[in-house]
């Protein structure tokens, strides 16, 4: 097969309990099966398989497809068949013996006469048969008959022993990613949305199937993958196929998700006040719905499911629930109390005005729910419904909080905080202000020491714009230090004193602060105000630091998709942008330009305001960089052109530096020097030890440093803990002096991080002499001219030596050179030369340099992407 991609026919034969090759080889051997499952299962893809692979060795197959229209027909559906194969099924009538395997897919439609011929010819062995046989899902409401006729005789089968029964078992989440890999265009998807679908699917292969059409449609187009989710057109494959599969759902339950997805992050205490505690926690139990790991157990649903749920029941029954939860809740408020519902409530009085029945409560319940809606909308930067619900609550009582809530509506969203072009970050910094002013009344303990961690960590980030990176290290440090601030706000401290301290050249104390982020992120139950989108960004930075560092950050990447995965259950699109841009940082470390700039386009497809200013325009030369080493240089190009520097000094030198590798890719060495001074002179009277040293090395790369700038690499090197240093001593150490060919690669000053796949191969024993006829290596993947080619750049010499010697041009010996490394997952053309001429290799993710129709559409994605941010 090499390395040709399965075509979709073959998804559904993804799966341990569903090898279709395993499964013909025992009818060929004259077993009858029953192949058992519930709807969405997959079974007759499964069939069809089977079906292929018996016919693929020759022996004679029909095929009988029973429908309702010819259940009362005796004999209906065997002599319907149509086929080569039609003459040797209507023997079975006649009970003569055939040597034809008959596949009968779904029995519940087959007339009592053709079961009962089928029967006799299994029972007496005339006949080999497959039957395919719905079951039911656990709690569903249409559930098959199995005292219907025709299923008790193939159950009786069963029973007897003479057929031998697969059940198929509901789609896991690692068959469900393996299934996705499966279809055209599946590269196009991101890990969110992989992690999005996998969740909707609900265990169906069927609905996943077609989930995965829609999304692959949309990232060709250029969109959300999940932007088909939101709407979907009610005479597609995908809404019949959902009909079916909420169809199975009983109507309590079917009520529970509708109402929790219109309050979403409802407590789960209140949910079970609502609703039957039995059919919440078989919701839970089933995946259907998701509680976060918060003291209060805040829910989500699979919200293609629950839309579903909605249509089906009708918009005004579940409008009715909401608002008999809403109204229990007032009148039990002395018991217990849902944000989420006063938030319904709020909105729902806001929406009526007048005609609402908010002047029957008193002044107080109406303040209370009030509020509840206006910090919600604050929270999400919606300061305009914020101040509607703020100022709806005054006129009902005269508050503290309320008026808190109006004043940071209005502060938001005017210029008090116009230098911080985070929205987040503005939003928290004027509640922390206005908190601190109101403290004396009803602020939190932590009010005033949150809004110095704030406005200590906006002054960090001005600073470290300006690379005055000793102001940047001790602002942050100095918000590190406020013990008495809130968990959130600590983690974003802790985490952006260890990224100051790695700019700064000091590993070992930035590993010390990443270290207390990583103890908070790691409490068994989630610490109170650390939400989902404070984890992913703290593992974004994190993740950033150690590529800057040059530190293998596997382990952050593999913490990364694990939190992914929950994102996908509570995060919004905010949150799954924000995991896209730490997934782009991630696949850049590992060298995987591919995925990394896919991840970026299409986080930036999702909610682009999640990514902005200087830590935005960061990402995204990091990508192009990456894109740059793997010889994309056209989307690299493409990224570079988009990014403005917004007045940053680091952004500034960071693009020059990324230009240098574009050009020196082109092989335009002069201008790559040039670009590569530019981007040292802005350095020279910088305090960031880890952009020195990589400015540094890049123009001693490019044989453009002098003397002195060697010196001075060698002493910083000497003054750093940083794991590149010892990289950058070693390549000035080995350095050649003289004017040779520049290979792209060599440009890359940190190590690749390690995959599974590579750590697999470190800790392997050591290469032994093979057995003859043996493979040797991962290494034996690569061409003749490729291994060729390792070998002689193992000797020492350069591409354009290596041209000369085997009369190609250089461009080809950079392309085998190129391809080479990612097959066997080396860093720089000197480790392949050395993997390869050891007999060792580490397997790495292949990356083709030519362009394929999947490269050109990621082009056109990325393009949309970009021309919208802008």
């Amino acid at each position: 097969m090499g390395n040709e991609k399965p075509t979709a026919s073959s998804a559904n034969t993804v799966g341990a309990d569903r090898d279709a090759v395993a499964l013909a080889q025992r009818v060929l051997r004259g077993a009858s099966l029953l192949i058992a499952g519930p709807r969405g299962s997959g079974r007759s893809n499964l069939l069809r398989a089977i079906t292929a692979e018996i016919q693929g060795t020759g022996a004679r197959t029909a095929v009988v497809r029973p429908c309702s229209a010819l259940s009362g027909v005796p004999f209906g559906a065997l002599e319907a068949s149509r086929g080569p194969c039609d003459d040797d099924v209507r023997a079975i009538i006649a009970e003569d013996a055939i040597d034809t395997v008959i596949v009968v897919d779904d029995v519940d439609a087959l007339d009592a006469n053709s079961m009962r011929a089928l029967e006799r010819a299994v029972a007496s062995g005339r006949a080999t048969v497959v039957f395919a046989l719905r079951t039911a899902r656990p709690r569903a409401v249409d559930r098959p008959d199995d005292e219907n006729q025709v299923r008790r005789a193939v159950l009786g089968l069963w029973i007897d022993g003479i057929l031998d029964r697969v059940d198929l078992r509901e789609l896991s989440d690692d068959d469900a990613l393996a299934l996705i890999d499966v279809f055209p265009d599946a590269d196009l998807l991101d890990r969110a949305t992989r992690a999005a679908l996998v969740w909707r699917a609900d265990g169906s292969r069927a609905l996943l199937r077609h989930l995965i059409l829609e999304a692959t449609a949309a990232a060709r187009a250029g969109r959300d993958p999940l932007s088909p989710l939101r709407a979907i057109a009610r005479d597609s494959r995908l809404a019949v196929a959902l009909e079916r599969h909420v169809a199975d759902i009983a109507r309590p339950d079917l009520e529970c998700l509708a109402v929790v997805l219109h309050l979403p992050h409802l407590e789960l205490a209140a949910a079970t006040r609502l609703f039957n505690a039995e059919s919440v926690h078989a919701l839970l139990a089933g995946g259907l719905m998701h509680a976060d790991s918060s003291a209060e157990r805040r829910l989500t649903v699979n919200d293609l499911v629950a839309q579903e749920a909605r249509r089906q029941l009708g918009a005004a029954h579940v409008d009715d629930l909401v608002q008999a939860a809403g109204a229990r809740m007032l009148a039990e408020d002395d018991e217990w109390w849902s944000v989420p519902i006063a938030v319904a409530l709020s909105e729902r009085w806001h929406r009526q005005g007048t005609d609402s029945d908010e002047s029957t409560y008193s002044p107080s319940i109406r303040a209370r729910v009030a509020l509840a809606a206006a910090r919600a909308a604050n929270d999400r930067g919606d300061s305009a419904h914020a101040a509607a619900h703020a100022l709806r609550g005054l006129r009902a009582k005269d508050d503290a909080d309320l008026r808190l809530e109006a004043d940071l509506a209005a502060r938001t969203s005017g210029e008090a905080y116009a230098d911080d072009p985070d929205p987040a970050a503005r939003r928290r910094r004027a509640r922390a202000a206005a908190e601190r002013r109101g403290s004396l009344t009803h602020a939190s303990s932590n009010a005033e020491a949150d809004a110095r961690v704030e406005e200590l960590l906006a002054d960090s980030m001005r600073a470290s714009a300006e690379m005055d990176w000793a102001r940047a290290t001790e602002a942050a440090a100095r918000a590190a230090g406020e013990t008495a601030a809130s968990p959130a706000a600590r983690l974003r401290a802790a985490v952006a004193t260890g990224t100051a301290e790695v700019f700064r050249g000091r590993w070992k104390l930035a590993q010390h602060h990443y270290a207390d982020a990583e103890r908070m992120l790691n409490a068994r139950r989630r610490t109170p105000g650390i939400h989902t989108r404070d984890r992913l960004a703290a593992l974004m930075s994190m993740l950033a630091g150690h590529q800057i560092a040059g530190a293998d950050g596997a382990r952050l990447h593999q913490r990364l998709q694990d939190e992914v995965a929950m994102t996908a259950r509570e995060g919004g699109a905010a949150d799954l942008t924000i995991a896209g841009a730490a997934g782009a940082i991630a696949y850049a470390g590992e060298g995987r330009s591919r995925e990394s700039a896919r991840e970026l386009t299409t986080a930036l497809s999702r909610d682009p305001s999640a990514l902005v200013g200087v830590q935005a325009a960061m990402i995204e030369l990091g990508v192009a960089e990456e894109l740059a080493m793997s010889g994309r240089l056209g989307e690299a190009r493409a990224i570079i052109t988009t990014v403005d520097d917004q007045g940053s000094v680091l952004v500034r030198r960071s693009r020059l530096f990324v230009e240098s590798t574009v050009l020196a890719a082109e092989g335009r060495h002069d201008q790559a020097r040039r670009s590569a001074r530019a981007a040292a002179e802005l350095t020279r009277i910088s305090s960031a030890p880890a952009l020195r040293i990589r400015d540094l090395s890049r123009l001693m790369t490019l044989n453009a440093a002098q003397q002195d700038e060697i010196d001075e690499l060698v002493q910083l090197a000497a003054t750093t803990d940083l794991p590149i240093a010892a990289e950058a001593v070693r390549r000035a150490a080995a350095h050649p002096g003289d004017d040779v060919d520049i290979p792209v690669d060599e440009l890359r000053l940190h190590a690749l991080w390690s995959t599974d796949d590579r750590r697999s191969a470190e800790t392997a024993p050591a290469a032994r002499i093979p057995a003859p006829g043996a493979p040797t290596s991962v290494a034996d993947e690569l061409t003749a001219r490729e291994r060729e080619i390792a070998l002689m750049a193992n000797e020492g010499l350069t591409n354009r030596e290596i041209a000369t010697r085997l009369f190609l041009s250089i461009r080809t010996v950079e392309s085998h050179v190129y391809q080479a490394r990612m097959k066997v997952g080396a860093a720089s053309r000197r480790e392949l030369g050395r993997l390869v001429a050891a007999g060792v290799g580490l397997r790495g993710e292949a990356t083709r340099a030519a362009p394929s129709e999947e490269d050109e559409a990621w082009k056109r994605r990325g393009a949309g992407a970009r021309v919208a941010r802008s």
